[in-house]
């Protein structure tokens, strides 16, 4: 059997230098680039999910342990029942929780806290196709969220999530800090920022 193989030849590395990465593979980002360039791909890359019964301050040291600022939310079937973002378990959504029920922080769970699927606003994955990432990021800029989840349909016509773009992903990839990308008059002045490199 091993006779249908051939061994080949190692090469010598001395005169490598450096190591590819995703984000030194592809041609530098940019407001006109495609949006698919800032997504992140549920078929390519596992969802970090939760149960809605886990314990908020869990929530978020798991978020921390993930490096994600958002977590998609399981029901007790395992069905997609809503995302819990870093800042609502972080912020006011849980201490106005624990005082209109009167209970501790370690009651809260995230079922208490998360934005349920009936709230939820997509994108869906032929719109993200066609779009850029400027438009992205006028579609955040104006629904004021940190992220912007992003639906398809099976071949049989089923729903699911396809992914996520995150405005720390679209920060990432452009290399301008948050701030930037919110406190800029136009698009103009982010386009400056990035051609000067930061």
């Amino acid at each position: 059997m091993l006779q249908d193989f051939k061994q080949i030849r190692l090469q010598d590395t001395t005169d490598v230098e450096y190591i590819l990465s995703p984000e030194n593979s592809s041609s530098p980002t940019s407001l006109h680039s495609s949006a698919l360039d800032v997504f992140t791909d549920f078929t390519l890359v596992s969802p970090v999910t939760a149960p809605e019964s886990m314990p908020i301050e869990d929530a978020l040291d798991y978020m921390k342990s993930q490096h994600v600022r958002m977590l998609f939310v399981l029901d007790n079937h395992d069905n997609f029942a809503g995302i819990v973002t870093a800042a609502d378990a972080s912020g006011r959504k849980v201490m106005a929780f624990m005082q209109r029920d009167g209970v501790s922080r370690d009651q809260v769970q995230v079922r208490h806290i998360m934005l349920s699927k009936l709230n939820i606003r997509a994108l869906t994955y032929p719109q993200l196709k066609d779009a850029r990432v400027g438009d992205i990021m006028l579609t955040l800029k104006g629904s004021g969220e940190q992220h912007v989840v992003v639906v398809d349909e099976s071949s049989a016509g089923v729903f699911r999530i396809r992914g996520v773009i995150s405005t720390s992903d679209i920060s990432r990839r452009l290399k301008i800090g948050f701030d930037v990308m919110y406190e800029a008059k136009s698009f103009a002045d982010i386009e400056s920022v990035i051609t000067q490199g930061g």
